[in-house]
């Protein structure tokens, strides 16, 4: 037997998006949450994917967060559309579904960060190896390292010390700070990681120079 709730929901086909969600957020029958998703997951998923692939995050991520986009709204019932500024409900509705969403990848990104796990920069190596030589004064540590540093051209020098200063028990640099360094240097985003590389294999060489 049907529960008043259930005698009283409305056609949920025929519900315009708003009135969908807004409905969400004053029940938790799973039939209007099952619609809610089935007409907004597909846009979701797309937006974590092309944030995991900007990001190099695994994909099973992405779909963990998109799932838990939907759970927020279901949990939080936060919705208030007199807050939408798009006039499109359902490209309105998708930017605040994605502020969600953000939120997910930027927790997601502090809790990787806390791991505090040891990422070597470039320079580590040419720690190690003045240990391994027994060198006592840090000024020759830091001799070679300018040594090292004068190889590289500007955009290479740029993105080294921009490496070395946010990429302490992380992978990979934020996106805004990939954006600005691109912008900074009047190049695309992807051809960062081209400048980085060529500044690492100039360092490698290097290296090895100096141990031969």
């Amino acid at each position: 037997m049907l529960n008043r709730e259930e005698q009283v929901l409305p056609e949920l086909k025929n519900l315009d998006d708003i009135s969908l969600l807004e409905l969400l957020c004053k029940t938790d029958n799973n039939e209007v949450y099952d619609e809610f998703v089935n007409r907004f997951y597909s846009d979701v998923l797309e937006q974590c994917k092309i944030k995991c692939k900007s990001r190099n995050i695994d994909l099973h991520i992405g779909q963990q967060i998109a799932h838990e986009t939907f759970e927020r709204v279901r949990k939080y019932k936060s919705f208030n559309k007199s807050k939408l500024s798009a006039k499109n409900q359902r490209k309105a509705i998708l930017g605040w579904l994605y502020r969600f969403l953000i939120r997910l990848f930027y927790d997601y990104h502090n809790s990787q960060k806390n791991k505090e796990v040891q990422i070597n920069s470039y320079f580590d190596d040419l720690a190690e190896y003045a240990e391994n030589i027994n060198v006592e004064n840090l000024a020759f540590k830091r001799d070679l390292a300018v040594i090292i540093y004068n190889k590289l051209n500007k955009k290479e020098k740029d993105v080294v010390l921009t490496d070395l200063e946010y990429k302490r028990g992380q992978l990979y640099l934020p996106d805004d700070v990939s954006e600005t360094l691109a912008k900074k240097l009047g190049v695309k985003k992807d051809t960062i990681r081209k400048i980085r590389q060529r500044a690492i294999n100039k360092i490698k060489l290097a290296l090895d120079e100096i141990n031969q």
